[in-house]
């Protein structure tokens, strides 16, 4: 069996292609070895994670001050249920109960790592969806998979951030015009086989649509009411998690696929 190598479901590697109002995020292409899946296949997810706060850009100016991010554990919790739905759609595995795994003794008494992750030199914190440890260490993993009497485990990880747009002009990284604001959501997976081998690691990025008039503003992020865009932030999540899972089918079917690009025009 032909292992991948691991990486770090939070920092995952993009490229980003800024443009005249927009930006062009590249994610690299899906990995998956084919003979850890199928439907005689048991898997549980075992880990649903993302970063903590919905964040913002920061002009110029607002780098000397305390721009407002909101927590994203609504959210988490929110979509919690839509990665069992999404990954239950899937024609090549059989995802166990979350009521069973979360009830487990042997999750119950797994110890959870930190939630944060470390970037180059940044330190990302983690919120995790109710009910769910944050887990990482692979032989952890492999341990759970073996506990649970599943193939394999699955970890979810998402990122919610809010790209800005503005029609006029920037003055001191403040909006002279009309600023327009779109929610761009992360979603990635990796799953773990028994032996604690990654088998499968893909993202993919979903931007909302415009977000409500009332945050067309001239002023900084601060103005901005960030509780309304948490609906945008759960739909481009579930829209994301769906693609995610589509993805996973068209690789173990022998389609190809590739890097997944999405444009941003706020």
């Amino acid at each position: 069996m032909k292992a991948l190598r691991v990486f770090s479901v939070v920092g995952i590697i993009v490229t980003v292609v800024m443009l005249v109002g927009c930006a062009i995020i590249i994610s690299p292409g899906a990995k998956v070895d084919a003979d850890s899946f199928g439907k005689t296949k048991k898997c549980a997810v075992v880990t649903i994670m993302g970063t903590k706060k919905l964040n913002a850009q920061k002009g110029f100016l607002q780098l000397f001050m305390k721009v407002p991010e909101q927590n994203t554990q609504p959210i988490l919790d929110k979509l919690r249920p839509e990665v069992i739905k999404a990954f239950r759609k899937s024609k090549h595995l059989t995802v166990k109960s979350e009521k069973r795994v979360l009830n487990s003794k042997a999750y119950k008494n797994l110890k959870a790592d930190e939630p944060v992750q470390r970037i180059l030199f940044m330190k990302v914190e983690l919120n995790t969806a109710k009910g769910y440890k944050f887990l990482s260490d692979p032989q952890k993993l492999s341990r759970l998979a073996k506990d649970l009497n599943v193939d394999g485990v699955i970890v979810v990880g998402m990122n919610f951030s809010v790209s800005s747009g503005i029609a006029g002009g920037m003055f001191a990284g403040l909006g002279i015009g009309v600023k327009r604001f779109k929610v761009v959501t992360a979603v990635s997976a990796m799953a773990y086989d028994s032996n604690g081998e990654l088998v499968w690691k893909d993202a993919v990025h979903k931007s909302s649509e415009l977000a409500d008039s009332q945050l067309a503003v001239l002023a900084d992020v601060r103005s901005v009411d960030f509780h309304k865009l948490k609906p945008y932030a759960f739909k481009a999540g579930k829209e994301g998690l769906n693609v995610l899972v589509d993805r996973l089918d068209d690789g173990l079917e022998g389609k190809h696929v590739g890097a997944h690009v999405a444009t941003v025009t706020p």
